[in-house]
């Protein structure tokens, strides 16, 4: 079963976000948990247990709602929700929530900041990108509910230390028949693939052969913009690094624009730092693989 944890301030984003994770996963037995992390009350209110009461079911009534017509209009029994709604900052809230018990994936429907009234605007969005422990998915605010048939890895494989990172991807793409492509963006400052590394990827791919993409660009990001202008694409999944200062000044980041905006959806995987280096093949050459 997997755990799919769903942040809503019930803008059209979120409710958009929770459509299409409903739709991704129709053939999966899943339980989504709806969560609202709300502003905490000011301090000159603590204590007052009335008030804190009535910002509690200011929140907690309209989920409660939600999942009780998300029961009713369930067309089969895999699928199960809840709900919690809770006092704090996005990313603290969601943290402890993740920390507390293990979830697949978090799903984000982001919006801009001037259409928001609440914490799931494009700053929010980026830094749960950046700093939470756990795959997570933004959604566009336009994005369709659709069979998935193009997914894109955009990674730097040169650095993927374990493979199994790509289990999420390898079984979605199974489970779906979608197609595969990995995406190397050739950038000044790149380190070339070894051979033995790119082997073990092919292998822990199996049996999915996947197609080879490769661009030169000035960045990853400049890479996987041109990438998507020119070809169709229903999935993008990373493996972001950690950010230097000078990457988020300069935007290199894939997200750092504008969550709300990105172009198709994105899966950002969470690289735990652990490995699965392979050991040296004896006997291949540069010329036997492509990355």
């Amino acid at each position: 079963m997997k755990k799919i944890l769903l942040l809503t301030d019930f803008s059209a984003a979120s409710h958009n976000a929770l459509q299409f994770a409903r739709s991704i996963f129709s053939d999966t037995v899943a339980d989504f948990h709806l969560l609202c992390a709300h502003p905490a009350e000011p301090n000159y209110l603590e204590g007052s247990k009335p008030v804190a009461k009535s910002t509690r079911l200011t929140h907690a009534n309209p989920l409660h709602a939600i999942v009780t017509k998300l029961r009713r209009e369930a067309t089969n029994d895999w699928h199960t929700f809840r709900s919690s709604s809770l006092p704090g900052k996005a990313l603290e809230v969601v943290e402890q929530v993740v920390k507390a018990e293990v979830y697949d994936f978090v799903v984000i429907g982001p919006q801009p900041d001037d259409d928001s009234t609440d914490v799931l605007f494009d700053n929010s969005a980026i830094a749960l990108v950046r700093q939470l422990r756990a795959n997570v998915l933004l959604v566009p605010v336009n994005a369709i509910a659709r069979p998935i048939r193009q997914v894109v890895l955009a990674v730097d494989f040169a650095n993927l230390k374990n493979c199994k990172l790509l289990d999420p991807v390898k079984e979605f793409v199974l489970l779906r028949g979608a197609g595969l492509t990995l995406l190397n963006i050739d950038t000044p400052d790149k380190k070339a693939i070894d051979i033995e590394r790119e082997a073990h990827i092919r292998q822990f791919l199996l049996p999915i052969e996947p197609t080879i993409a490769r661009l030169k660009a000035t960045s990853a990001k400049e890479g996987i913009d041109a990438y998507l202008n020119e070809h169709p694409v229903d999935l993008l999944v990373t493996i972001p690094q950690r950010e230097s200062r000078t990457d988020a000044l300069t935007g290199s980041s894939v997200i750092h624009s504008s969550a709300h905006a990105l172009p198709v959806p994105l899966l950002r995987l969470y690289d735990d730092g652990s490995n699965d280096l392979p050991h040296p093949i004896n006997g291949l050459t540069n010329g036997d693989y492509a990355l």
